[in-house]
């Protein structure tokens, strides 16, 4: 992948599925963890594992490097009845993870295990997802297709099945690929993240059309869905990006602002704010649109 996909790949994610350093239940029952990190090989969604199952599970989570009290590293025993202990409260599943908040949970991943953990799945769904015909030139696409197709990767695996999207991306058609990319249920987060992989399918269309570069991640800047990317590309924290014009967003911009030596106004539809978020945004190695 393009080495700016990896760089934006937290930024992205985080919004959408939080950075959660204990274990707790995504909304299918599956024990998770970090930025939407699955650590269960439970088959079948809000069940009970099949004791190879559970043994598959474990092996996971023994994967990242859990500590317990004053940090002292956690033994595969203690991560065992951590995994079973969540695993068991599947009636908390719909609550979300601040239902697996310490005390219920006593476990936890420093930020930088995050990370490494991460990163690690990233590599690893590239490898497979590569290895598939369709997606056999993918290091050429355009980083905002590269992005849209690890995001369903992320959500759904790769090895998701989507025949349309498939034929369209093996041909370079992103237009049709951000016709077929929805998946459901299109709930949530899960809605936001369709939105999101629909609009960079959509300029990777863009980026081709006008033969811009490929191994940079393009932003739309002439609405607030896109001011919203571009601030989240450039550190700064507009909330999910969902294009509502809402008082994170707001804080976000006029942090910017102020960075900036501009008026704090909030607005996104500022036009000096938005020239300064572009220029901003090609120092960083991004290819703003729309302004």
């Amino acid at each position: 992948m393009h080495q700016i996909v990896r760089d934006y790949w937290i930024a992205f994610n985080d919004p959408l599925e939080g950075r959660v350093n204990y274990m707790y239940l995504d909304q299918k029952g599956w024990v998770s963890t970090g930025i939407g990190n699955k650590i269960d090989q439970t088959v079948a969604a809000n069940s009970l594992p099949t004791p190879a199952e559970r043994s598959a599970s474990l092996s996971l989570a023994n994967e990242l490097r859990w500590l317990g009290s004053g940090d002292s590293r956690a033994t595969a025993d203690l991560i065992a009845a951590e995994w079973d202990k969540v695993k068991a409260r599947l009636d908390l599943a719909h609550l979300g993870h601040k239902a697996f908040k310490p005390p219920f949970t006593s476990l936890h991943l420093e930020d930088g295990e995050i990370d490494r953990h991460v990163f690690a799945k990233l590599n690893q769904m590239e490898s497979f997802l590569t290895r598939r015909p369709e997606f056999a030139d993918f290091a050429s696409w355009p980083a905002n297709a590269q992005l849209a197709t690890l995001s369903m990767c992320w959500a759904l695996g790769p090895a998701f099945k989507f025949p349309k999207l498939q034929r369209h991306v093996s041909v370079r058609n992103w237009n049709g690929a951000a016709d077929e990319c929805h998946f459901n249920p299109d709930v949530g987060t899960i809605k936001i993240r369709n939105k999101l992989d629909r609009a960079h399918f959509l300029l990777a269309q863009t980026v081709e059309d006008r033969d811009l570069a490929a191994d940079r991640l393009a932003f739309d800047l002439s609405n607030v869905f896109g001011v919203q990317g571009g601030l989240l590309a450039l550190g700064y924290k507009p909330g999910p990006q969902d294009g509502a014009d809402g008082p994170l967003t707001q804080g976000a911009v006029r942090k910017f602002q102020g960075d900036n030596g501009l008026e704090q106004n909030g607005s996104s539809e500022d036009s000096v704010t938005l020239a300064a978020l572009s220029s901003r945004l090609l120092e960083a190695g991004f290819t703003p649109l729309g302004v």
